[in-house]
Formats: C-alpha cells, sequence, structure tokens
C-alpha cells in the first residue's frame, strides 16, 4: 500500500489529494482570485493528513504538479514538495501538469490540453485516447491557424487557456471545449503509476518547469517608494 500527498498548484487553485495506490482518500482544494498559496498550501495539507487520521510519516512518496503553469504557484508547490521529501526521506514523483488537466477527459478522447500564458499564447500538450503523449508540452502562439491538422479529428479541448482557443475559430463540431483548472483529483492515479514504475525526481536537483522565463519589469519607484 503506497500511500501519496498531491499537490497542485500551478494555476489560482491551489489543491491536495491524500491517497492509497491509485485511490483518494481526502481532497481539500480552494480557488481565489489572486494567488493564495503561500498561506494555504500548509493548511490544506495539515487537513488532508490529521483530519483524516493520518501522520506525515505514514507517507510513502510527494507527488507535485511539475509545470507549466504560474511561477508563484509552482515554486511554492514545489517547495514544500521538496521539503516534505527531505524531512520524511521518501521519494518526489513530477508529474507534468498538462498531463493532470487531460487526465480526467483522456480515457474517452483524444485531448488538446491548454494552460493560459496570458496575451495569445498558451502552454499545450495532445495526448491520444488512454493518455500517450501525441505532442510534447510547448509554449503556442495562438492564430486562426493554430491545431488546424487536428481539425478533422474529434478533440476535447482542457485547461485555462480552452476558452481563449475556442474564440480563435468558427464552429468545428469535431471539437469540444471544456474550461478548468488542473485539480490534485487527477493526480492519485498518475502518481501511483509513476511510483511503481520507481519515475522519482532527483531531490537536489529538482526544479519546476516553468518553460517560458519570468519576465522582470524594472520599478518605476526608488528606492523609498517613490516615483523615479
Amino acid at each position: 500500500m503506497a500511500n501519496i500527498l498531491n499537490i497542485e498548484t500551478s494555476t489560482e487553485q491551489c489543491g491536495v489529494a491524500l491517497s492509497q495506490n491509485a485511490n483518494i482518500i481526502a481532497i481539500k482544494e480552494v480557488l481565489e482570485k489572486g494567488f493564495t498559496h503561500a498561506k494555504q498550501l500548509h493548511t490544506l495539507i495539515h487537513e488532508v493528513i490529521y483530519e483524516f487520521g493520518f501522520s506525515l510519516d505514514q507517507l510513502d512518496a510527494i507527488a507535485v504538479s511539475e509545470g507549466p503553469g504560474s511561477f508563484t504557484g509552482l515554486r511554492i508547490g514545489c517547495v514544500a514538495a521538496k521539503g516534505l521529501c527531505f524531512a520524511l526521506d521518501i521519494p518526489l514523483i513530477p508529474i507534468p501538469t498538462l498531463q493532470i488537466l487531460a487526465a480526467p477527459h483522456s480515457e474517452n478522447s483524444k485531448v488538446v490540453s491548454l494552460l493560459d500564458a496570458r496575451r495569445d499564447e498558451v502552454y499545450a500538450a495532445v495526448y491520444d485516447i488512454g493518455g500517450a503523449l501525441k505532442t510534447e508540452t510547448h509554449a503556442h502562439i495562438l492564430t486562426p491557424n493554430s491545431f488546424v491538422d487536428l481539425a478533422a479529428e474529434q478533440f476535447c479541448f482542457v485547461g485555462t487557456g480552452a476558452e481563449k482557443t475556442r474564440n480563435l475559430f468558427s464552429s468545428n463540431p469535431n471539437w469540444k471545449f471544456v474550461s478548468s483548472h488542473p485539480s490534485a483529483e487527477a493526480m492519485p492515479a498518475l502518481a501511483f503509476e509513476a511510483y511503481k514504475k520507481k519515475q522519482f525526481a532527483n531531490i537536489n536537483s529538482f526544479a519546476p518547469a516553468y518553460l517560458k522565463p519570468v519576465r522582470i519589469t524594472a520599478s518605476k519607484k526608488n528606492s523609498l517608494g517613490r516615483p523615479a
């Protein structure tokens, strides 16, 4: 029996699920405007562990959404996951965020997972029925010709970028769009499969897959907080 703590913080939704093998025992998720992960995550971890009669030393592994996604969200989730793995001496299981998005839909459909990357960009990955990866995760600039090679096939477009993508296209009867956030609820089956295969990250060197560099702009204020 593998007890796994699953952490998902790649978007504004912050979630934690406790699972035994591929089965969820407890789950807590919070979706708020702005990123409140720094104050929410450890509270959620405490709630799913202790309110259901577990203790941290009963965990066999930590699974974490590895990105892409929000720089802030991913950093908070990965730091928490790595800290627990170091303290408990247990393995870390990284799971691609777009795979988490696809998982609830890929059993019966081909899936295009989309995370909003602001402006006219999305992070995208394509999955076959059953969840096999067809196209690696990449940053994609949306145009009217986006995904034209998929037009004749039935696909489910899912994620925080689904609505933005739908707005670019005329109606296509082969495509449906589902706006959703990556959820910790979709992680246990993926995490347990990786656990069985010992697909663990090197805790010392592991870092989230941000894909795009963080954009940092020079402050328009001086060191006193006044306009420069």
